[in-house]
């Protein structure tokens, strides 16, 4: 009888072990992601420790290329063998990280020089910190090489500007949208949608040929002494050329709610060179901010503005300008100086004014009359 029961046992025990066997034996467990998953999460769902998070971004080097950034529907290896890829090598043991290299080098007349033991450099496992300043290094060489210009295009486009305060001589208009709406709202009363088709008065001088651009745009506020705000809402590619100023059109950018109604201008070019950027200047041109996008209370980075300063002052699209507070009066009764609060480069100038945009900042409160001057130009 106790033998039999010590026999039940290990039976008993070996059907118990031998799935974990088989598991750890088999083929490679793999998950597929879904939204919301993290590496963090899936080392403690498969592995029991979210520390160990390495070992699974180490098994699917070949498609995780940011440990931070996994995406929904990647396939990701959880467990079994999976071979080393590039830049991914397999940890070696500690006799293999101590090896030394001789090196041979060849001479004027061609005849071998050995040059002695070296030592091989260190692994660069996701463990070893020197492995992201590689990769690091290599991402900003890219950016570099990039080329980029001072001002995007896109900044450039959907920048407010100044202009004449009797507004935009011969513009055309956004007549009404070229799609039959199915819900009984009349295409004047919402707004056009991106490539959703309209016809359109293009603005005198246009041709209206077929892949021309115009842009679309409202007039914001009129500022004394200065002209009147022109506010961007959309680019607008001709596809059935003009026929007594009547074109087709498809909405190919939108910046802000485009209508049916609104007005329409040519499309201006922005030349700029690739590389170039402003240098620094000392007691540059000053100048004050005329107009803010909306009136925000607290504009963030990225924000639109519009400089007093005009053409004619020299600005330039690329250059910089710092914003800049009063410092007050000290408690000894001094006159402190003025702080820095923000930086602004110009996207935009007309005879009027100079649109700018908020690339960064220290310290909030930039408003309208806020002082700056010119600390970078442009060659």
């Amino acid at each position: 009888m106790t033998r039999n029961i010590l026999l039940l046992s290990s039976v008993l025990a070996g059907l118990a072990i031998a799935p974990a066997q088989a598991s750890a034996q088999g083929e490679s467990r793999t998950h597929t992601v879904k939204k919301g998953d993290t590496l963090w999460d899936l080392a403690q769902q498969y592995l029991g420790d979210p520390f160990k998070w390495p070992e699974i971004y180490r098994r699917n080097q070949s498609t995780i290329q940011d440990p931070n950034l996994i995406y929904p529907d990647q396939v990701i290896v959880i467990s079994g063998e999976v071979p080393a890829t590039a830049g991914t090598p397999a940890e070696p043991g500690a006799a293999e990280q101590t090896r030394t290299d001789t090196v041979v080098v060849m001479d004027s007349t061609g005849a071998e020089v050995p040059q002695g033991p070296q030592a091989a450099p260190p692994t660069m496992t996701i463990f070893n910190p020197d492995r992201f300043r590689v990769v690091r290094g290599e991402r900003q060489s890219l950016r570099i090489q990039e080329a980029p210009s001072a001002v995007r295009l896109g900044d450039y486009l959907q920048a407010p500007f100044m202009w004449d305060a009797n507004g935009v001589a011969g513009a055309g208009r956004v007549i009404e949208g070229a799609s039959r709406d199915g819900i009984g709202i009349r295409n004047t009363q919402r707004p056009l949608q991106y490539m959703e088709e309209a016809w359109v008065q293009v603005p005198e001088g246009v041709e209206g040929a077929v892949d021309q651009r115009v842009m679309t745009f409202r007039y914001g506020p009129t500022i004394e002494g200065k002209g009147r705000v022109v506010i961007p809402t959309g680019i607008i590619k001709i596809t059935q050329a003009a026929e007594g100023r009547r074109a087709r059109g498809i909405v190919v950018a939108k910046f802000e709610d485009l209508f049916a109604g609104q007005l329409v201008m040519p499309v201006d070019s922005l030349v700029m060179t690739p590389g170039v950027f402003p240098a620094r200047v000392e007691f540059g041109l000053a100048t004050t901010i005329n107009y803010m996008y909306g009136e925000p209370v607290l504009p963030p980075v990225g924000h639109q503005i519009i400089f007093a300063a005009t053409a004619e002052d020299g600005l330039v699209p690329g250059d910089q300008l710092t914003l800049s507070v009063p410092g007050g009066v000290g408690a000894d009764g001094t006159t402190m100086p003025a702080q820095d609060v923000a930086v602004a480069q110009v996207t935009r100038v007309t005879r009027w004014g100079a649109s700018a945009i908020i690339v960064s900042q220290t310290d909030g409160g930039v408003k309208t009359g806020m002082a700056a001057r010119v600390t970078g130009k442009m060659p």
